[in-house]
């Protein structure tokens, strides 16, 4: 048998035994129940035919399976995406600029400097006007959560414009979470809905708090948007769920928004071809969550005592929001004051056989999930604490400089690193000096820039 094929490729890269602290969500560990529903994926791989229902027009088993998600979420109605979180958020957008009647009138959204590429390609395709929410970082360079009090400066300045919607990113990608009912409260004051990217956050409704746990993890337990008042919620399950890659689901919760528009607007940008094996995996993943408080528990008790045991390293660090409000303590930002993010991923991944979901110049974020277990936990923490105690540095420098016709010019396309596929340089500013030297700082660290002209 041809072994060029893509699938021995992957199957060649799944064999080396590298630990995924990194997404999807299953961690290629699939639980019991899901793998006895879905075991072979070719024999459910069927299309629109009698007996299987319709996506787009769901009066069957599809309809049933939403109706019961939609339950467990206690929304208005829920959607299954196969499209990713990124065609919930097209979707979402396009729903409150149809209530904004963008067509006929000059249209704003407010939204977090910090948002998805997915939100700015929605904003050049209904010609809206970005409204910023600045955003403060810290010394790691990590986006703190969004100012309540700058939102109500917003609206104040802005009160005669048409803003058809906010939206903004809540956890964050290093699991930095804002104040939610907040900034709904103050923005149903003026009739303005809130679209919350909750991407990085689809476990939030599944974590409980158990006092027990408490010491490990501070007993800082974040709440799903849907519960704080959020119009809209878009949740990628694949990211931190046993969900297949590319899975992803919209939840309806407001009077703000009509459900017409919403359901036109995922006949546009989800495919007319949905994969059943996608909304099967979906389906599967719900019912599996929603009764798996056993597996939860065990989760977060291994969780906790890893964070409790990084307390113990003297150069490698584990971050955690120093704010009043919540942070996602799933997220594992690991930081060293030898050694910077890229190399100490490129050391966990050369030397330790760990592939972590992200790098930047000062930190490694490490995903973990409900199907990380006390082993994988361990793996982590036993190569972190060899490179902390025998202080392993080296320089992973290339020779690449960023060429200087780029210093000062307009930007053409949004100029980002990926992940996280947030802007670093905006389609329309200039690349100045301070930005010029940190995309060259991350080519010259070996991460690929995406949207610098050749």
């Amino acid at each position: 048998m041809n072994k060029d094929f893509l699938a021995y490729k992957l199957k060649e890269y799944v064999s080396s035994g590298i630990l995924p602290m990194h997404m999807p969500g299953h961690k290629r560990k699939v639980p019991r129940e899901i793998e006895e529903a879905i075991n072979d994926i070719y024999s459910i791989d069927l299309t629109e035919v009698e007996g299987t229902d319709n996506l787009h027009d769901a009066t069957g088993i599809i309809k049933d399976s939403m109706e019961f998600t939609k339950n467990i979420y206690k929304t208005n109605k829920t959607y299954y995406l196969i499209n990713g979180s990124s065609c919930g958020i097209l979707a979402s957008i396009r729903a409150c600029a149809c209530i904004g009647n963008y067509k006929n009138k000059k249209s704003y959204i407010i939204i977090a400097e910090n948002a998805h590429f997915s939100v700015y390609n929605a904003i050049e395709l209904f010609n809206l006007i970005p409204i910023y929410i600045n955003i403060v970082y810290n010394e790691l360079g990590i986006a703190d959560g969004c100012d309540v009090e700058s939102v109500k400066e917003l609206l104040k300045i802005n009160k005669e414009k048409n803003i058809v919607a906010a939206l903004i990113t809540s956890p964050t990608y290093e699991g930095v979470v804002s104040d939610i009912k907040e900034i709904a409260d103050i923005l149903h004051e003026s009739d303005i809905p809130l679209i919350v990217d909750e991407a990085h956050g689809a476990h939030l409704s599944y974590i409980k708090k158990y006092e027990d746990l408490n010491n490990a993890i501070d007993g800082r337990f974040p709440v799903s948007a849907l519960d704080l008042g959020a119009d809209i919620v878009v949740q990628s399950l694949h990211k931190t769920l046993p969900a297949l890659t590319q899975t992803a689901i919209c939840h309806l919760k407001s009077n703000l928004v009509k459900q017409n528009f919403l359901d036109e607007s995922f006949h546009i940008f989800e495919t007319s071809s949905p994969s059943y094996i996608f909304m099967a995996s979906i389906d599967a993943c719900i019912r599996y969550m929603s009764k798996n408080s056993e597996g939860i528990y065990k989760y977060q008790k291994n969780l906790g005592e890893f964070r409790e045991k990084m307390r113990h390293c003297e150069h490698i660090h584990l971050w955690q929001c120093e704010s009043k409000l919540d942070y996602d303590f799933t997220k594992l930002v690991i930081y060293s004051d030898v050694i910077d993010g890229i190399t100490l991923a490129d050391i966990l991944r050369d030397s330790y056989n760990i592939e972590t979901e992200m790098s930047s110049l000062r930190f490694v974020l490490a995903y973990s999930t409900v199907c990380d277990e006390k082993e994988d936990f361990d793996k982590l923490f036993d190569a972190l604490k060899d490179i902390d105690k025998n202080f392993l540095y080296r320089e992973n420098e290339t020779f690449l400089n960023l060429d200087k016709k780029h210093l000062n010019r307009i930007a053409e396309k949004n100029i980002y690193i990926y992940p996280p596929g947030v802007p670093v340089v905006k389609k329309g500013e200039i690349i100045d000096m301070n930005r010029f030297k940190l995309l060259e700082e991350y080519i010259k660290k070996g991460k690929r820039v995406y949207g610098l002209d050749p």
